[in-house]
């Protein structure tokens, strides 16, 4: 783990703002090392002090969108399919205002809620065997 000095309140703060989320939501510096992690997140086994790219395979991580994020100092969307898991993941990269190396990320499962064209089972049992079900 690397040696990332947070302050007590920024912490304090991640977890008064998170614990309660629903999904994992993490803490995380720009070198990846996850700092802090809600309860969701500790239930699911998140572990603090590891890189979150270091988690599961590499190709996993490729939509992510933290150096965007980062270098904009804006909050970042992405909603895709994550074939690994077998879900429509809503995700998010929130940089922290005042701490341009800190952002906040989760994702939320919103399968349930899904458009069938962001699904590709649903796209092959509708006929379509382009690729995606907007017919591209």
């Amino acid at each position: 783990m690397s040696n990332i000095e947070i302050n007590d309140e920024i912490r304090r703060n991640f977890h008064l703002f998170w614990d309660n989320f629903p999904s994992p939501v993490m803490l995380v510096h720009k070198d990846r090392t996850i700092i802090e992690t809600n309860k969701a997140g500790q239930t699911l086994g998140c572990p603090v002090g590891t890189r979150c790219v270091d988690i599961g395979e590499k190709k996993h991580h490729a939509g992510c969108r933290a150096n965007v994020a980062l270098r904009e100092q804006a909050g970042v969307r992405e909603v895709g399919y994550i074939d690994h898991l077998g879900i429509v993941m809503d995700s998010y990269w929130i940089p922290l205002n005042g701490a341009e190396d800190l952002y906040v990320h989760f994702g939320i499962d919103i399968t349930e809620f899904a458009a069938d064209r962001l699904i590709p089972k649903k796209c092959e049992e509708s006929g379509n065997n382009r690729g995606s079900c907007t017919g591209a």
